[in-house]
C-alpha cells in the first residue's frame, strides 16, 4: 500500500495507542514516527474536529488517514472541502493482526479476551 506524502493515525483507545507506539518505534509499521502529523498518532476524534486541528493548514499533498478503530458501522464525513485533501483508510485490527502473526507480544491472547 503507497501513502500519500502526510500520514495520520487516528487510534481509539489507549491500549491501541500503546500497541501503535510500539510498532513505530520498532519500525514495523510501513510509515515512521517522522512521517505522522505532529510526530504522534491522534486520539479519536469527530471529524470537525479533525478539520479544524489539522486541515485547516497547508498541505502541499493529500494526507493519508488511517483509523485504527473497532467499530463496523462508524462513518468518519468530512466536509466536501476537505474529502479530497485526505484519503480516508480504515483499519479496523489490522494493527492486531499483525503483532499476533508476528509473535511481537506474548500477552496477545490475553488482550483480546
Amino acid at each position: 500500500m503507497e501513502l500519500d506524502e502526510y500520514v495520520a493515525c487516528m487510534y481509539e483507545g489507549e491500549a491501541d495507542r500503546a500497541i501503535l507506539d510500539i510498532l513505530l518505534d520498532n519500525d514495523k509499521l510501513i510509515f515512521s514516527r517522522e512521517e505522522l502529523l505532529e510526530e504522534e498518532p491522534i486520539a479519536r476524534c469527530k471529524p470537525k474536529d479533525f478539520e479544524r486541528r489539522y486541515l485547516r493548514k497547508s498541505f502541499l499533498g493529500k494526507i493519508s488517514l488511517l483509523r485504527v478503530i473497532d467499530s463496523r458501522t462508524e462513518q468518519f464525513n468530512l466536509s466536501k472541502a476537505y474529502e479530497s485533501k485526505v484519503n480516508l483508510l480504515r483499519c479496523e485490527y489490522l494493527i492486531r493482526r499483525r503483532i499476533k502473526n508476528e509473535g511481537i507480544h506474548d500477552w496477545w491472547n490475553w488482550t483480546t479476551r
